[in-house]
């Protein structure tokens, strides 16, 4: 598919960085309006009549829009050129793992771990409380579930490489997405070899160029950077 016009709304969070870091990993040119949430942005006629929801992320290739982060996600890396240093797979087995690694970040570790986290976590510890409420219990058993999550997924962590292999795939960048939100809350992950896989893929150059893209440079520089060993 040709690369004519790549468009996508949404900064400051991880669910765009998911598009992002697929757009750098294909080399492609893309065009990005930094909207954020909750600014009104996103509530503007003109946007609302592209996506109905409100919401960020939104991507758009040509006339085909897409409103959530992991279609778009695997809407680019199944409709473009794929480069040899990233991983596609074709066989069932590793489609299966792909999506296995996708559902759960999305569902254990996003919506029911970090988002739950972020919506009730007071503001000066990066929460909205401020516009749903305070509520530490449902903070508690949030952080409680997504340590059961991590410690559950912890065998398929490899010591030296990435999820599924030798390349990135989208299972990285689902599992990233999350777990670099994980770190900047300080939840203080317990495992030597989910510690040891995030500082490995926090010095992927195409990694990078994603955080920039998602969060700004201070924002790289103060929670990634300061992480790198090389």
């Amino acid at each position: 598919m040709k690369n004519n016009l790549i468009e996508i709304w949404g900064f400051k969070t991880f669910r765009p960085f998911r598009i992002y870091w697929a757009l750098e990993e294909f080399n492609l040119k893309y065009k990005s309006y930094k909207i954020g949430s909750r600014t009104g942005e996103t509530q503007t006629e003109e946007y609302l009549q592209m996506n109905p929801k409100g919401k960020i992320p939104f991507f758009r290739h040509n006339d085909i829009g897409i409103s959530e982060s992991v279609a778009a996600m695997n809407y680019v890396v199944t409709n473009f050129e794929v480069p040899s240093d990233f991983y596609v797979p074709t066989s069932a087995k590793d489609k299966a793992k792909i999506d296995e690694w996708s559902y759960m970040c999305a569902m254990e570790l996003d919506s029911l771990g970090v988002y739950i986290m972020r919506r009730h976590q007071s503001v000066e510890n990066g929460g909205l409380s401020n516009l749903y409420g305070e509520a530490p219990n449902a903070v508690k058993t949030a952080k409680e579930h997504v340590n059961r999550m991590l410690a559950a997924c912890e065998r398929d962590i490899p010591n030296d490489n990435w999820l599924i292999g030798d390349r990135p795939s989208c299972a990285d960048i689902m599992f990233m997405s999350c777990l670099q939100v994980v770190k900047l809350y300080k939840l203080g992950i317990k495992s030597d070899k989910i510690n040891n896989y995030y500082e490995r893929v926090i010095t992927r150059k195409k990694y990078i160029n994603a955080m920039i893209e998602s969060y700004g440079q201070p924002t790289l520089e103060k929670y990634i950077l300061a992480n790198q060993t090389k």
